[in-house]
């Protein structure tokens, strides 16, 4: 019983170092995307963007709905047992998964085309719209006779509708900034020269996560 109760507060305790991790890492990714779009914008785009044209406060709004979405799918691609997402579907998994692109958030991107092109950013969009869309209808007898098949009823809630976020939709975010937001929402912070290790979301509850939540929603962006 005393190592049962030694175990738990350790997980409580890392739990808690986790979530306090993710609400600075999220704060960074936030900052990131919203220069991006900014950059995106002006330089891509050609639009204008400052006095009054982007608003700050709605742009930093929608950047964060974008990170609730990665952390949504971050916690539930952890939680096959929840009954979503189909991460024992080989093709979903391969193919269509956050898991797959958070293995490439430590690969070099050594050339320009690898850094500044727009796969992630392509990858990430088709899994929101797979999401708010939903895929598939099977029977059991496809199932069973397809180990690959695989099916996601539709989620259709505000934060997946992209209605929601209107200037993000004129924008796409470059490979090198995407998979530097996965990276920090990916791995731990680094402290008292211990490397940084892995977020296990299966390991977070609701109490943690609903902790990183509250931590950014007093959060606005501002054009410096």
């Amino acid at each position: 019983s005393a190592l049962l109760d030694t175990l738990d507060e350790r997980s409580h305790r890392h739990a808690y170092a986790v979530s306090e991790d993710l609400k600075f890492s999220m704060r960074e990714a936030v900052e990131l995307l919203g220069n991006e779009a900014v950059w995106y914008l002006r330089e891509v785009a050609r639009e204008k963007v400052y006095g009054g044209a982007v608003p700050a406060p709605q742009l930093s709004a929608e950047c964060l709905r974008y990170i609730y979405r990665l952390l949504f799918l971050f916690y539930i691609e952890s939680r096959p047992e929840l009954g979503y997402a189909p991460m024992n579907a080989e093709a979903y998994r391969t193919g269509y998964s956050l898991e797959s692109l958070r293995d490439l958030e430590l690969l070099p991107l050594e050339s320009e085309e690898a850094r500044d092109g727009f796969f992630l950013h392509h990858s990430i969009e088709r899994l929101f719209g797979l999401v708010f869309e939903g895929f598939g209808v099977l029977t059991q007898a496809d199932t069973e006779a397809r180990h690959d098949a695989f099916a996601m009823p539709p989620l259709k809630s505000h934060l997946f509708d992209p209605a929601r976020t209107p200037i993000l939709r004129r924008v796409r975010f470059r490979n090198a900034v995407v998979q530097r937001v996965i990276r920090l929402m990916s791995l731990s912070r680094e402290r008292r020269g211990k490397r940084p290790g892995r977020i296990g979301y299966a390991q977070l509850g609701i109490n943690q996560l609903g902790a990183v939540y509250e931590g950014l929603l007093s959060y606005t962006g501002f054009f410096a």
